[in-house]
């Protein structure tokens, strides 16, 4: 049993490593081409949808239409959850919107594939082959927990210089503990339906919804549609407590939406029996 957790843990870590080292090689091809961030994150979807191959070798454990529904649906609650977020915050005057002037038709389509094959980069790398690999050797709840951890440490690297937290204290602690809690969800809907179709379609619909309510012009991600603004006497915690109460809605809806859903693969039925 020691044999095969160690063993595990190699070739979890040889394919992290390499994926990495995929996403450096992207970022070099995709700046000689010079046409802007999303060529980036494509290429490195594609070198890391090989890796996966090479690494596991399993077919997908449902079909192409199965695999279609559950990216829908949670592309569905993903952007309900972060419309639901963005009118209660309204409501509660901690902020309002301003239309963006220069979002244009190109930026959109642009900003779509960037967010498109950048959560599918995460998705396949946190919830592909290593989540089922930790699942079968060290048990669901362990796996999850681990790439949690290590989904909140990427952010952390990747967000951490922005000027926003690169001064420290708990903005820099949010910055990891956010897509950490984001990660439990994801790695739970991958584990109860046996693939990262649903938990791909949660993160992108609630990835391309917050940019259209909460981003702000930056140096690598497109502008959406309307400009937040926040007011000054409203208390910014409540960003946090509404996320939180966002991902718990979405926890008990993967819980609740897969509860009698087993996929058909055997060898991945085991580690989708997980419980909350």
């Amino acid at each position: 049993m020691r044999r095969d957790v160690i063993g595990t843990g190699w070739k979890v870590a040889g394919f992290l490593a390499l994926s990495a080292a995929a996403v450096v090689v992207a970022a070099v091809l995709g700046g000689m081409l010079g046409k802007g961030p999303w060529p980036v994150v494509a290429i490195a979807a594609a070198l890391v949808l090989v890796l996966t191959r090479l690494f596991d070798g399993k077919r997908p454990a449902t079909g192409r239409l199965k695999r279609l529904a559950w990216f829908a649906v949670g592309a569905v609650v993903g952007t309900a959850l972060v419309c639901g977020l963005a009118w209660g915050l309204m409501l509660h005057g901690v902020l309002y919107w301003v239309p963006n002037r220069a979002f244009t038709g190109s930026v959109a389509l642009t900003g779509t594939a960037y967010f498109f094959f950048a959560v599918l980069v995460e998705e396949l790398v946190f919830r592909g082959y290593a989540l089922r690999r930790l699942a079968d050797s060290l048990g669901p709840k362990v796996a999850v927990g681990l790439l949690a951890v290590g989904f909140g440490g990427y952010h952390l690297v990747n967000l951490g210089t922005s000027p926003s937290v690169k001064s420290g204290g708990l903005e820099l602690l949010w910055t990891a503990a956010g897509p950490a809690i984001g990660a439990v969800v994801f790695g739970v809907a991958a584990l109860r339906t046996g693939g990262i179709a649903l938990p791909l379609g949660l993160h992108l619909g609630w990835n391309w919804t917050q940019w259209q309510f909460f981003s702000v012009p930056g140096d690598d991600t497109p502008m959406g549609l309307w400009s937040p603004i926040l007011v000054p006497t409203a208390n910014p915690v409540a960003f946090q407590v509404g996320y939180l109460v966002a991902m718990a809605v979405a926890l008990a809806a993967v819980l609740l939406g897969t509860r009698d859903y087993r996929p058909g693969n055997s060898q991945l039925r085991a580690a989708s029996d997980f419980s909350a």
